[in-house]
């Protein structure tokens, strides 16, 4: 077995055992970018058996806080699995999870096939590939990871945690919308209204982010898929009992945690 693959498996052991998150070191440590991306291919590969193809793709650590909390200079991707894509409104089970973590974010189906190319998608280019946006959760397994202690290159391995996302209906008119300044709302049970914006994730230049970063790779989009853009409001971990829902202009997301 090759180091790729080796780190790959270990990574799926761990995900698969619900081991608690920890760092990849010694021998399996990884130096490079390109090396984690490539274990993270590996483990996708390996996922795929238990969870379905890939679907969709993410974005994260696209706030330069997170980014400078764990010494990197710019965003990550990762994959999204059908199997983990449920439809509005949702139940999840917390027992699915080591540790359940929420995101709210605008999830931008595609409306074409996107092979890669040399030239640059940007915010003002990235419109004429979207068929529809909807409000969603994406759901996050941290498996109690220390967020202090986090390498960005396993992070990157380990497919940015994603355990799935919860899909709303479509915003009706999209196109009419300035979609980096819509006024939204979190609702959570027990908890004041939270009142946040879609541009605190500027979801266009993330969507053009991951376009560009999976064309850089040599890698096909397809339509259909759905690019998650970031949250809009930080990380909440929810518990047995609770409900939230995600309302951005006329449409909404809800889930259910028992």
């Amino acid at each position: 077995m090759d180091q790729t693959a080796e780190r790959a498996r270990r990574l799926f052991e761990n995900w698969n055992s619900r081991a608690p998150y920890e760092t990849l070191s010694g021998a399996n440590a990884i130096d490079r970018i390109s090396e984690a991306y490539d274990v993270q291919l590996a483990l996708q590969q390996l996922h795929a058996e238990n969870r379905g193809t890939i679907a969709g793709r993410k974005i994260a650590l696209s706030s330069k806080a997170m980014q400078q909390m764990i010494g990197i200079d710019h965003p990550i991707a990762g994959a999204i699995f059908s199997s983990e894509i449920k439809s509005s409104p949702a139940t999840v089970k917390a027992t699915d999870f080591v540790r359940l973590g929420l995101e709210f974010e605008l999830a931008i189906e595609l409306n074409s096939d996107i092979a890669p190319q040399s030239s640059i998608h940007s915010g003002e280019t990235v419109c004429e590939h979207i068929a529809a946006v909807r409000p969603a959760f994406e759901l996050i397994e941290d498996r109690n990871a220390d967020y202090a202690k986090l390498d960005p290159m396993t992070l990157i391995a380990d497919n940015a945690w994603c355990g799935g996302v919860v899909l709303g209906p479509a915003l009706s008119n999209w196109q009419g919308l300035d979609l980096a300044d819509i006024p939204s709302l979190v609702h959570q049970t027990g908890k004041p209204i939270e009142e946040t914006n879609t541009g605190a994730a500027d979801p266009l230049n993330s969507l053009a982010w991951v376009l560009n970063h999976f064309s850089g790779r040599g890698i096909k989009l397809f339509k259909g898929e759905h690019i998650i853009t970031g949250s809009a409001v930080r990380t909440r971990f929810p518990k047995t009992g609770d409900s939230l829902v995600y309302e951005v202009a006329d449409a909404s997301v809800q889930i259910s945690v028992i």
